[in-house]
């Protein structure tokens, strides 16, 4: 695994808007180990930082698109449930390793994040079921604290029907 660490790119008017990269690794060889993370205060407008972050670092590691596109949008859930639903600082990891990508988003809430049942006219509940739709396997880890999902990145991904770590019911 290679890893560095970097720093943010600055945003406009020279504030990063309470977002950085707490590390990065670059792409050396193709059966390297890669992992990136950043870790952000919880702003409504970080979710569209680490959605665009996401984007770049798959890119740099030559990602296919339809696994990266997946990924941007496991990332912008993930982030945005915690930023809703968590307590403190937000952090995002990329992990990269044969062929898997694993997202893990934490931040400092013990509740873990559960599916819930979307109404017709509600706004919320229907983000942790894309992520069990994009997802080979997603759950909640360190007491809580962690949601992750993982994505293939082989370009023949299983269909979005896939079973979840603690049920033999398919997701979606």
């Amino acid at each position: 695994m290679t890893t560095h660490r970097t720093a943010t790119p600055p945003r406009p008017g020279g504030d990063d808007g309470g977002a950085h990269v707490v590390g990065a690794a670059t792409a050396r060889c193709p059966l390297a180990s890669h992992v990136f993370e950043m870790a952000m205060e919880p702003m409504d407008v970080h979710v569209a930082q680490a959605r665009r972050t996401t984007a770049t670092v798959l890119k740099q590691w030559s990602l296919p698109d339809a696994p990266a596109e997946d990924a941007r949008l496991v990332v912008s859930e993930l982030v945005s449930n915690a930023i809703i639903h968590g307590s403190g600082d937000v952090r995002l990891r990329l992990r990269h390793d044969d062929h898997e990508l694993q997202i893990r988003v934490t931040d400092d809430s013990t509740a873990p994040a559960r599916r819930r049942r979307a109404s017709a006219a509600g706004l919320g509940g229907r983000g942790l079921h894309l992520v069990a739709c994009l997802s080979l396997r997603w759950g909640v880890a360190d007491g809580g604290r962690t949601t992750y999902a993982v994505i293939p990145t082989l370009t023949e991904a299983p269909p979005c029907c896939r079973m979840t770590q603690s049920s033999t019911d398919p997701t979606c």
